[in-house]
């Protein structure tokens, strides 16, 4: 990959989930990962309906061909009761696949959960984990004590990607970013894990000013082992909230909006693509719905300064585009996993962007 300069050649897309496909109604909340062997794995919401709490599962499908054709559609969490949300992975150094994900009681939508760690109408999260590329997963295993607020109604991983940090003091730190509401106000923070996944503390919480409500969150690690939280603001302000952690995670500074990424209110994705190398910079990509009133116009922008500017705009989608989810497929090429809606139907799709 170049960085002296960036120009992209972008597949056709591929249709990896279209809704309807029986028997589920709808298909939404992307997450893509590729793997330490190679396999691309697209995580997503199944749905009975467009609600977000619709007795949903979570499914997969893979791929071994970088994205060019994909396995049929499996169910890996399906709830007796209630719904499963935020499919969020993460691989460890190890190749194990960790996922979180949460669970809404039935009857319960995101404004009438309650407060606390227990109970019946409280949120939980949960870890599910695979040693075998995908193909079978673990008994969930549920971690709220160690990652809700006690206040909180609501905590929701991701949704997207966690990280493993490779600097710095803690190297193989496992991080899941959360974001959680407690009454009417949002907040995130990180859920730690220094044991590949085994068992989890919280960070603390990012601060924010009133007129800021960091929501849907993700983050990057930079070359000087500060971690870069970028956020949807769930406030009137449009812009993208990031924030800066000196400390591996346990604490940031307050989020503050970024005049280079505007956003409708949206989730959105950000992953390393290289290190710097010699005279070359890291390459950081973000993708979400480069516009204030409209999830459409998907966009990829690039930063070769670790994060303090993004510029080379990679028109992905010009019409909607919603959530979405950023890979590497190999060295030169960059998937993306990403909401489409045509004639009132999520259609999630994957396009390869070759940068050359």
């Amino acid at each position: 990959m170049d960085t002296a300069t960036l120009a992209f050649l972008l597949s056709a897309p591929i249709t990896v989930f279209q809704s309807p496909t029986a028997p589920f109604h709808t298909f939404r909340i992307p997450s893509l990962i590729n793997t330490s062997k190679n396999t691309l794995i697209a995580f997503a919401e199944a749905r009975q309906s467009q609600s977000d709490a619709a007795q949903n599962a979570i499914v997969l499908r893979t791929s071994t061909t970088q994205g060019a054709t994909w396995s049929p559609i499996k169910t890996i969490a399906q709830p007796k009761g209630g719904s499963y949300n935020n499919p969020t992975i993460v691989e460890t150094p190890k190749g194990t696949l960790i996922l979180h994900y949460q669970h809404y009681p039935a009857n319960t939508h995101e404004y009438d959960v309650q407060p606390g760690l227990s109970g019946e109408k409280t949120v939980q999260t949960f870890q599910i984990t695979s040693s075998d590329q995908g193909k079978s997963w673990t008994k969930p295993t549920n971690f709220t004590a160690q990652i809700k607020h006690p206040k909180a109604h609501t905590l929701a991983s991701g949704p997207g990607i966690g990280i493993v940090l490779t600097k710095g003091k803690h190297p193989g730190r496992i991080i899941i970013p959360y974001n959680q509401r407690i009454d009417k106000r949002w907040f995130v923070n990180m859920a730690i894990s220094d044991n590949n996944g085994k068992s989890w503390h919280q960070g603390k919480t990012v601060p924010a000013s009133p007129e800021y409500q960091p929501n849907e969150v993700q983050v990057v690690e930079l070359a000087s082992g500060a971690i870069l939280l970028n956020a949807r603001n769930q406030a009137p302000d449009k812009f993208r909230l990031t924030a800066l952690s000196q400390d591996q995670g346990e604490s940031f500074d307050s989020a503050h909006p970024n005049a280079d990424l505007i956003d409708p209110t949206c989730q959105g994705s950000i992953l390393r693509l290289t290190w710097p190398r010699g005279n070359h910079p890291g390459v950081i990509a973000f993708s979400n719905p480069n516009r204030i009133n409209a999830r459409e116009n998907g966009t990829i922008k690039f930063s070769l300064d670790e994060g303090n500017s993004w510029g080379n705009p990679c028109l992905i989608e010009p019409g909607s585009f919603q959530y979405s989810c950023l890979a590497m497929v190999n060295r030169d090429t960059l998937g993306i996993l990403y909401e489409h809606v045509e004639n009132n139907q999520y259609q999630i799709l994957f396009r390869a962007v070759k940068i050359n």
